[in-house]
């Protein structure tokens, strides 16, 4: 089952970021909405003033004065049949019931709020933000109250080629409720949107939950095979689904349960071999002890150096132990200095020049002009030959040859041992440098050795930036390639 804490805040988590997003998308439709129909409405109200002032130049034409409206309940009659009203009741009228002309009235009588509120709804505009101007600027019919005509904008009226006239039009304000149209409209795209939310919430509730699950079921996957790492079923494999991180994760959750088992296995091989390696020559020494011991043989001299030869096998099979794993563990002490490569390799072919001639193995050193400079460590670089040239040594037959050539390679220098049969299968040569690798049919163990020494040299050629290769040479036996790069080329 889900870790329940791990769920709920994951489920958590997606659900915010999934209503924090849908959130943000709605409210800005929203505004994007509100002010466009603002600005469609204020182009609307702009082309319904510019009829509405055509149709009063037209009254004006007719009646030659505005006398008629002076009286609200007529200019109110007017207004509800032009251009501003949403639904005219009759034609453009032609003889509206005026008063009798009279100047500017100093007071008046206000019309009744409820005829007011009844012609607001009729119209595209409260009518409380119309005022008529007559030509010397006097107000002709508006609201009640003081009123400056230079504040507003105001449209001329125009007769025969003549201002006869002001509309002056108060501009609605931000929080103007003037329209119960345009609010109304508003409020049921509100209450959509809010409609909308809801059913995205519940929709997010759904695909929160799931797509928590998808993303912890992966893991939780990946959580058991850790347990069963870490319990040593290195063998376990867990199903990869998909193509994204949760699927890379898989894979590579894989690649280490596969690359533990095989360390596991060389590990087991690894002990299998060294206490195969130790029990042969620790029973020859304790059979041989036991047989002088209880006086079934006598301690001749050749007695004696056959266990001193089981004892320097012994010997030799710790020291390499003990070389490799320093060289793994990377605490193999390597002292770095400028060394000329030709004058090291001919110091060890010479060394090994009388043991080769006694076997009668021809051993040979063939170098490029000039010096051949590296920035290695003369000790370990010495032990690199010296395994080297004793490995030729015991598999070489008698008779044969060795050749030792250095060379230059562009920024390498390439130091390649070849010799003579007999020659390593082409299958067993991926494997030589692996540990307690021997090849049982030509490199038998009688003639020594624990299968380490390329190993080592492997180890030591890495420490230097370098490569080690294994081939068939042209000497139908085994040719060892080493490549370091050049000091100062």
């Amino acid at each position: 089952m889900l870790k329940p804490k791990l769920f709920a805040k994951l489920f958590l988590l997606l659900f915010v970021v999934m209503s924090l997003l849908l959130g943000a998308i709605l409210l800005a439709v929203h505004l994007n909405f509100k002010q466009g129909l603002s600005a469609y409405w204020q182009t609307t109200e702009q082309e319904k003033i510019t009829q509405f002032t055509a149709q009063l130049e037209a009254y004006y034409e007719q009646e030659q004065s505005f006398e008629a409206f002076y009286a609200p309940e007529s200019w109110f009659r007017w207004v509800a049949q032009s251009a501003l009203a949403k639904n005219p009741l009759a034609a453009f009228p032609t003889n509206p019931q005026a008063q009798p002309r009279r100047p500017h009235p100093p007071h008046r009588r206000p019309p009744p709020p409820r005829l007011i509120g009844e012609l607001d709804k009729l119209l595209w505009l409260n009518i409380d933000r119309l005022y008529l101007l007559d030509n010397q600027g006097w107000k002709i019919t508006g609201p009640p109250g003081q009123f400056d005509p230079n504040k507003y904008p105001s449209l001329p009226i125009m007769a025969n080629g003549q201002r006869v006239g002001w509309l002056v039009v108060k501009p609605a304000p931000a929080d103007s409720e003037e329209n119960p149209l345009l609010l109304d409209f508003v409020e049921q795209q509100l209450r959509g949107h809010f409609w909308i939310i809801g059913l995205a919430l519940l929709v997010s509730v759904v695909l929160a939950s799931l797509l928590a699950r998808q993303i912890l079921l992966p893991l939780r996957r990946i959580t058991t095979g850790m347990h069963s790492l870490a319990a040593g079923n290195y063998g376990l494999q867990i199903a990869v689904e998909g193509h994204d991180e949760l699927a890379a994760l898989a894979q590579d959750f894989n690649h280490l349960g596969r690359a533990l088992a095989d360390s596991e296995q060389v590990r087991q091989q690894w002990l299998a071999d060294i206490a195969h390696e130790l029990r042969t020559p620790l029973a020859v020494l304790r059979l041989e002890m036991e047989a002088l011991v209880d006086g079934v043989r006598s301690p001749t001299p050749e007695r004696l150096q056959s266990l001193n030869q089981e004892l320097g096998a012994l010997t030799r099979l710790v020291d390499d132990l003990y070389q490799l794993s320093l060289s793994d563990l990377g605490a193999l002490d390597y002292q770095f200095s400028p060394l000329n490569l030709v004058w090291h390799c001919a110091a060890a072919v010479e060394a090994f020049q009388n043991r080769f001639a006694v076997r009668a193995i021809g051993l040979h050193f063939i170098a490029c002009s000039g010096q051949v400079m590296v920035n290695g460590d003369a000790q370990r670089l010495t032990q690199l030959l010296t395994n080297l040239l004793e490995n030729s040594y015991r598999y070489t037959d008698e008779g044969g040859t060795c050749e030792v050539r250095l060379s230059r390679q562009g920024q390498q220098a390439k130091l390649t041992l070849s010799d003579s049969a007999p020659a390593v299968p082409p299958a067993d040569l991926a494997f030589l440098f692996d540990r307690f690798y021997r090849v049982e049919r030509s490199r038998q163990r009688q003639t020594g050795g624990a299968g380490l020494g390329l190993t080592i040299c492997q180890n030591i050629v890495k420490a230097h930036n370098g490569d080690i290769k294994a081939a068939l040479s042209s000497l139908d036996g085994l040719e060892i390639s080493i490549t370091l790069p050049i000091l100062n080329p």
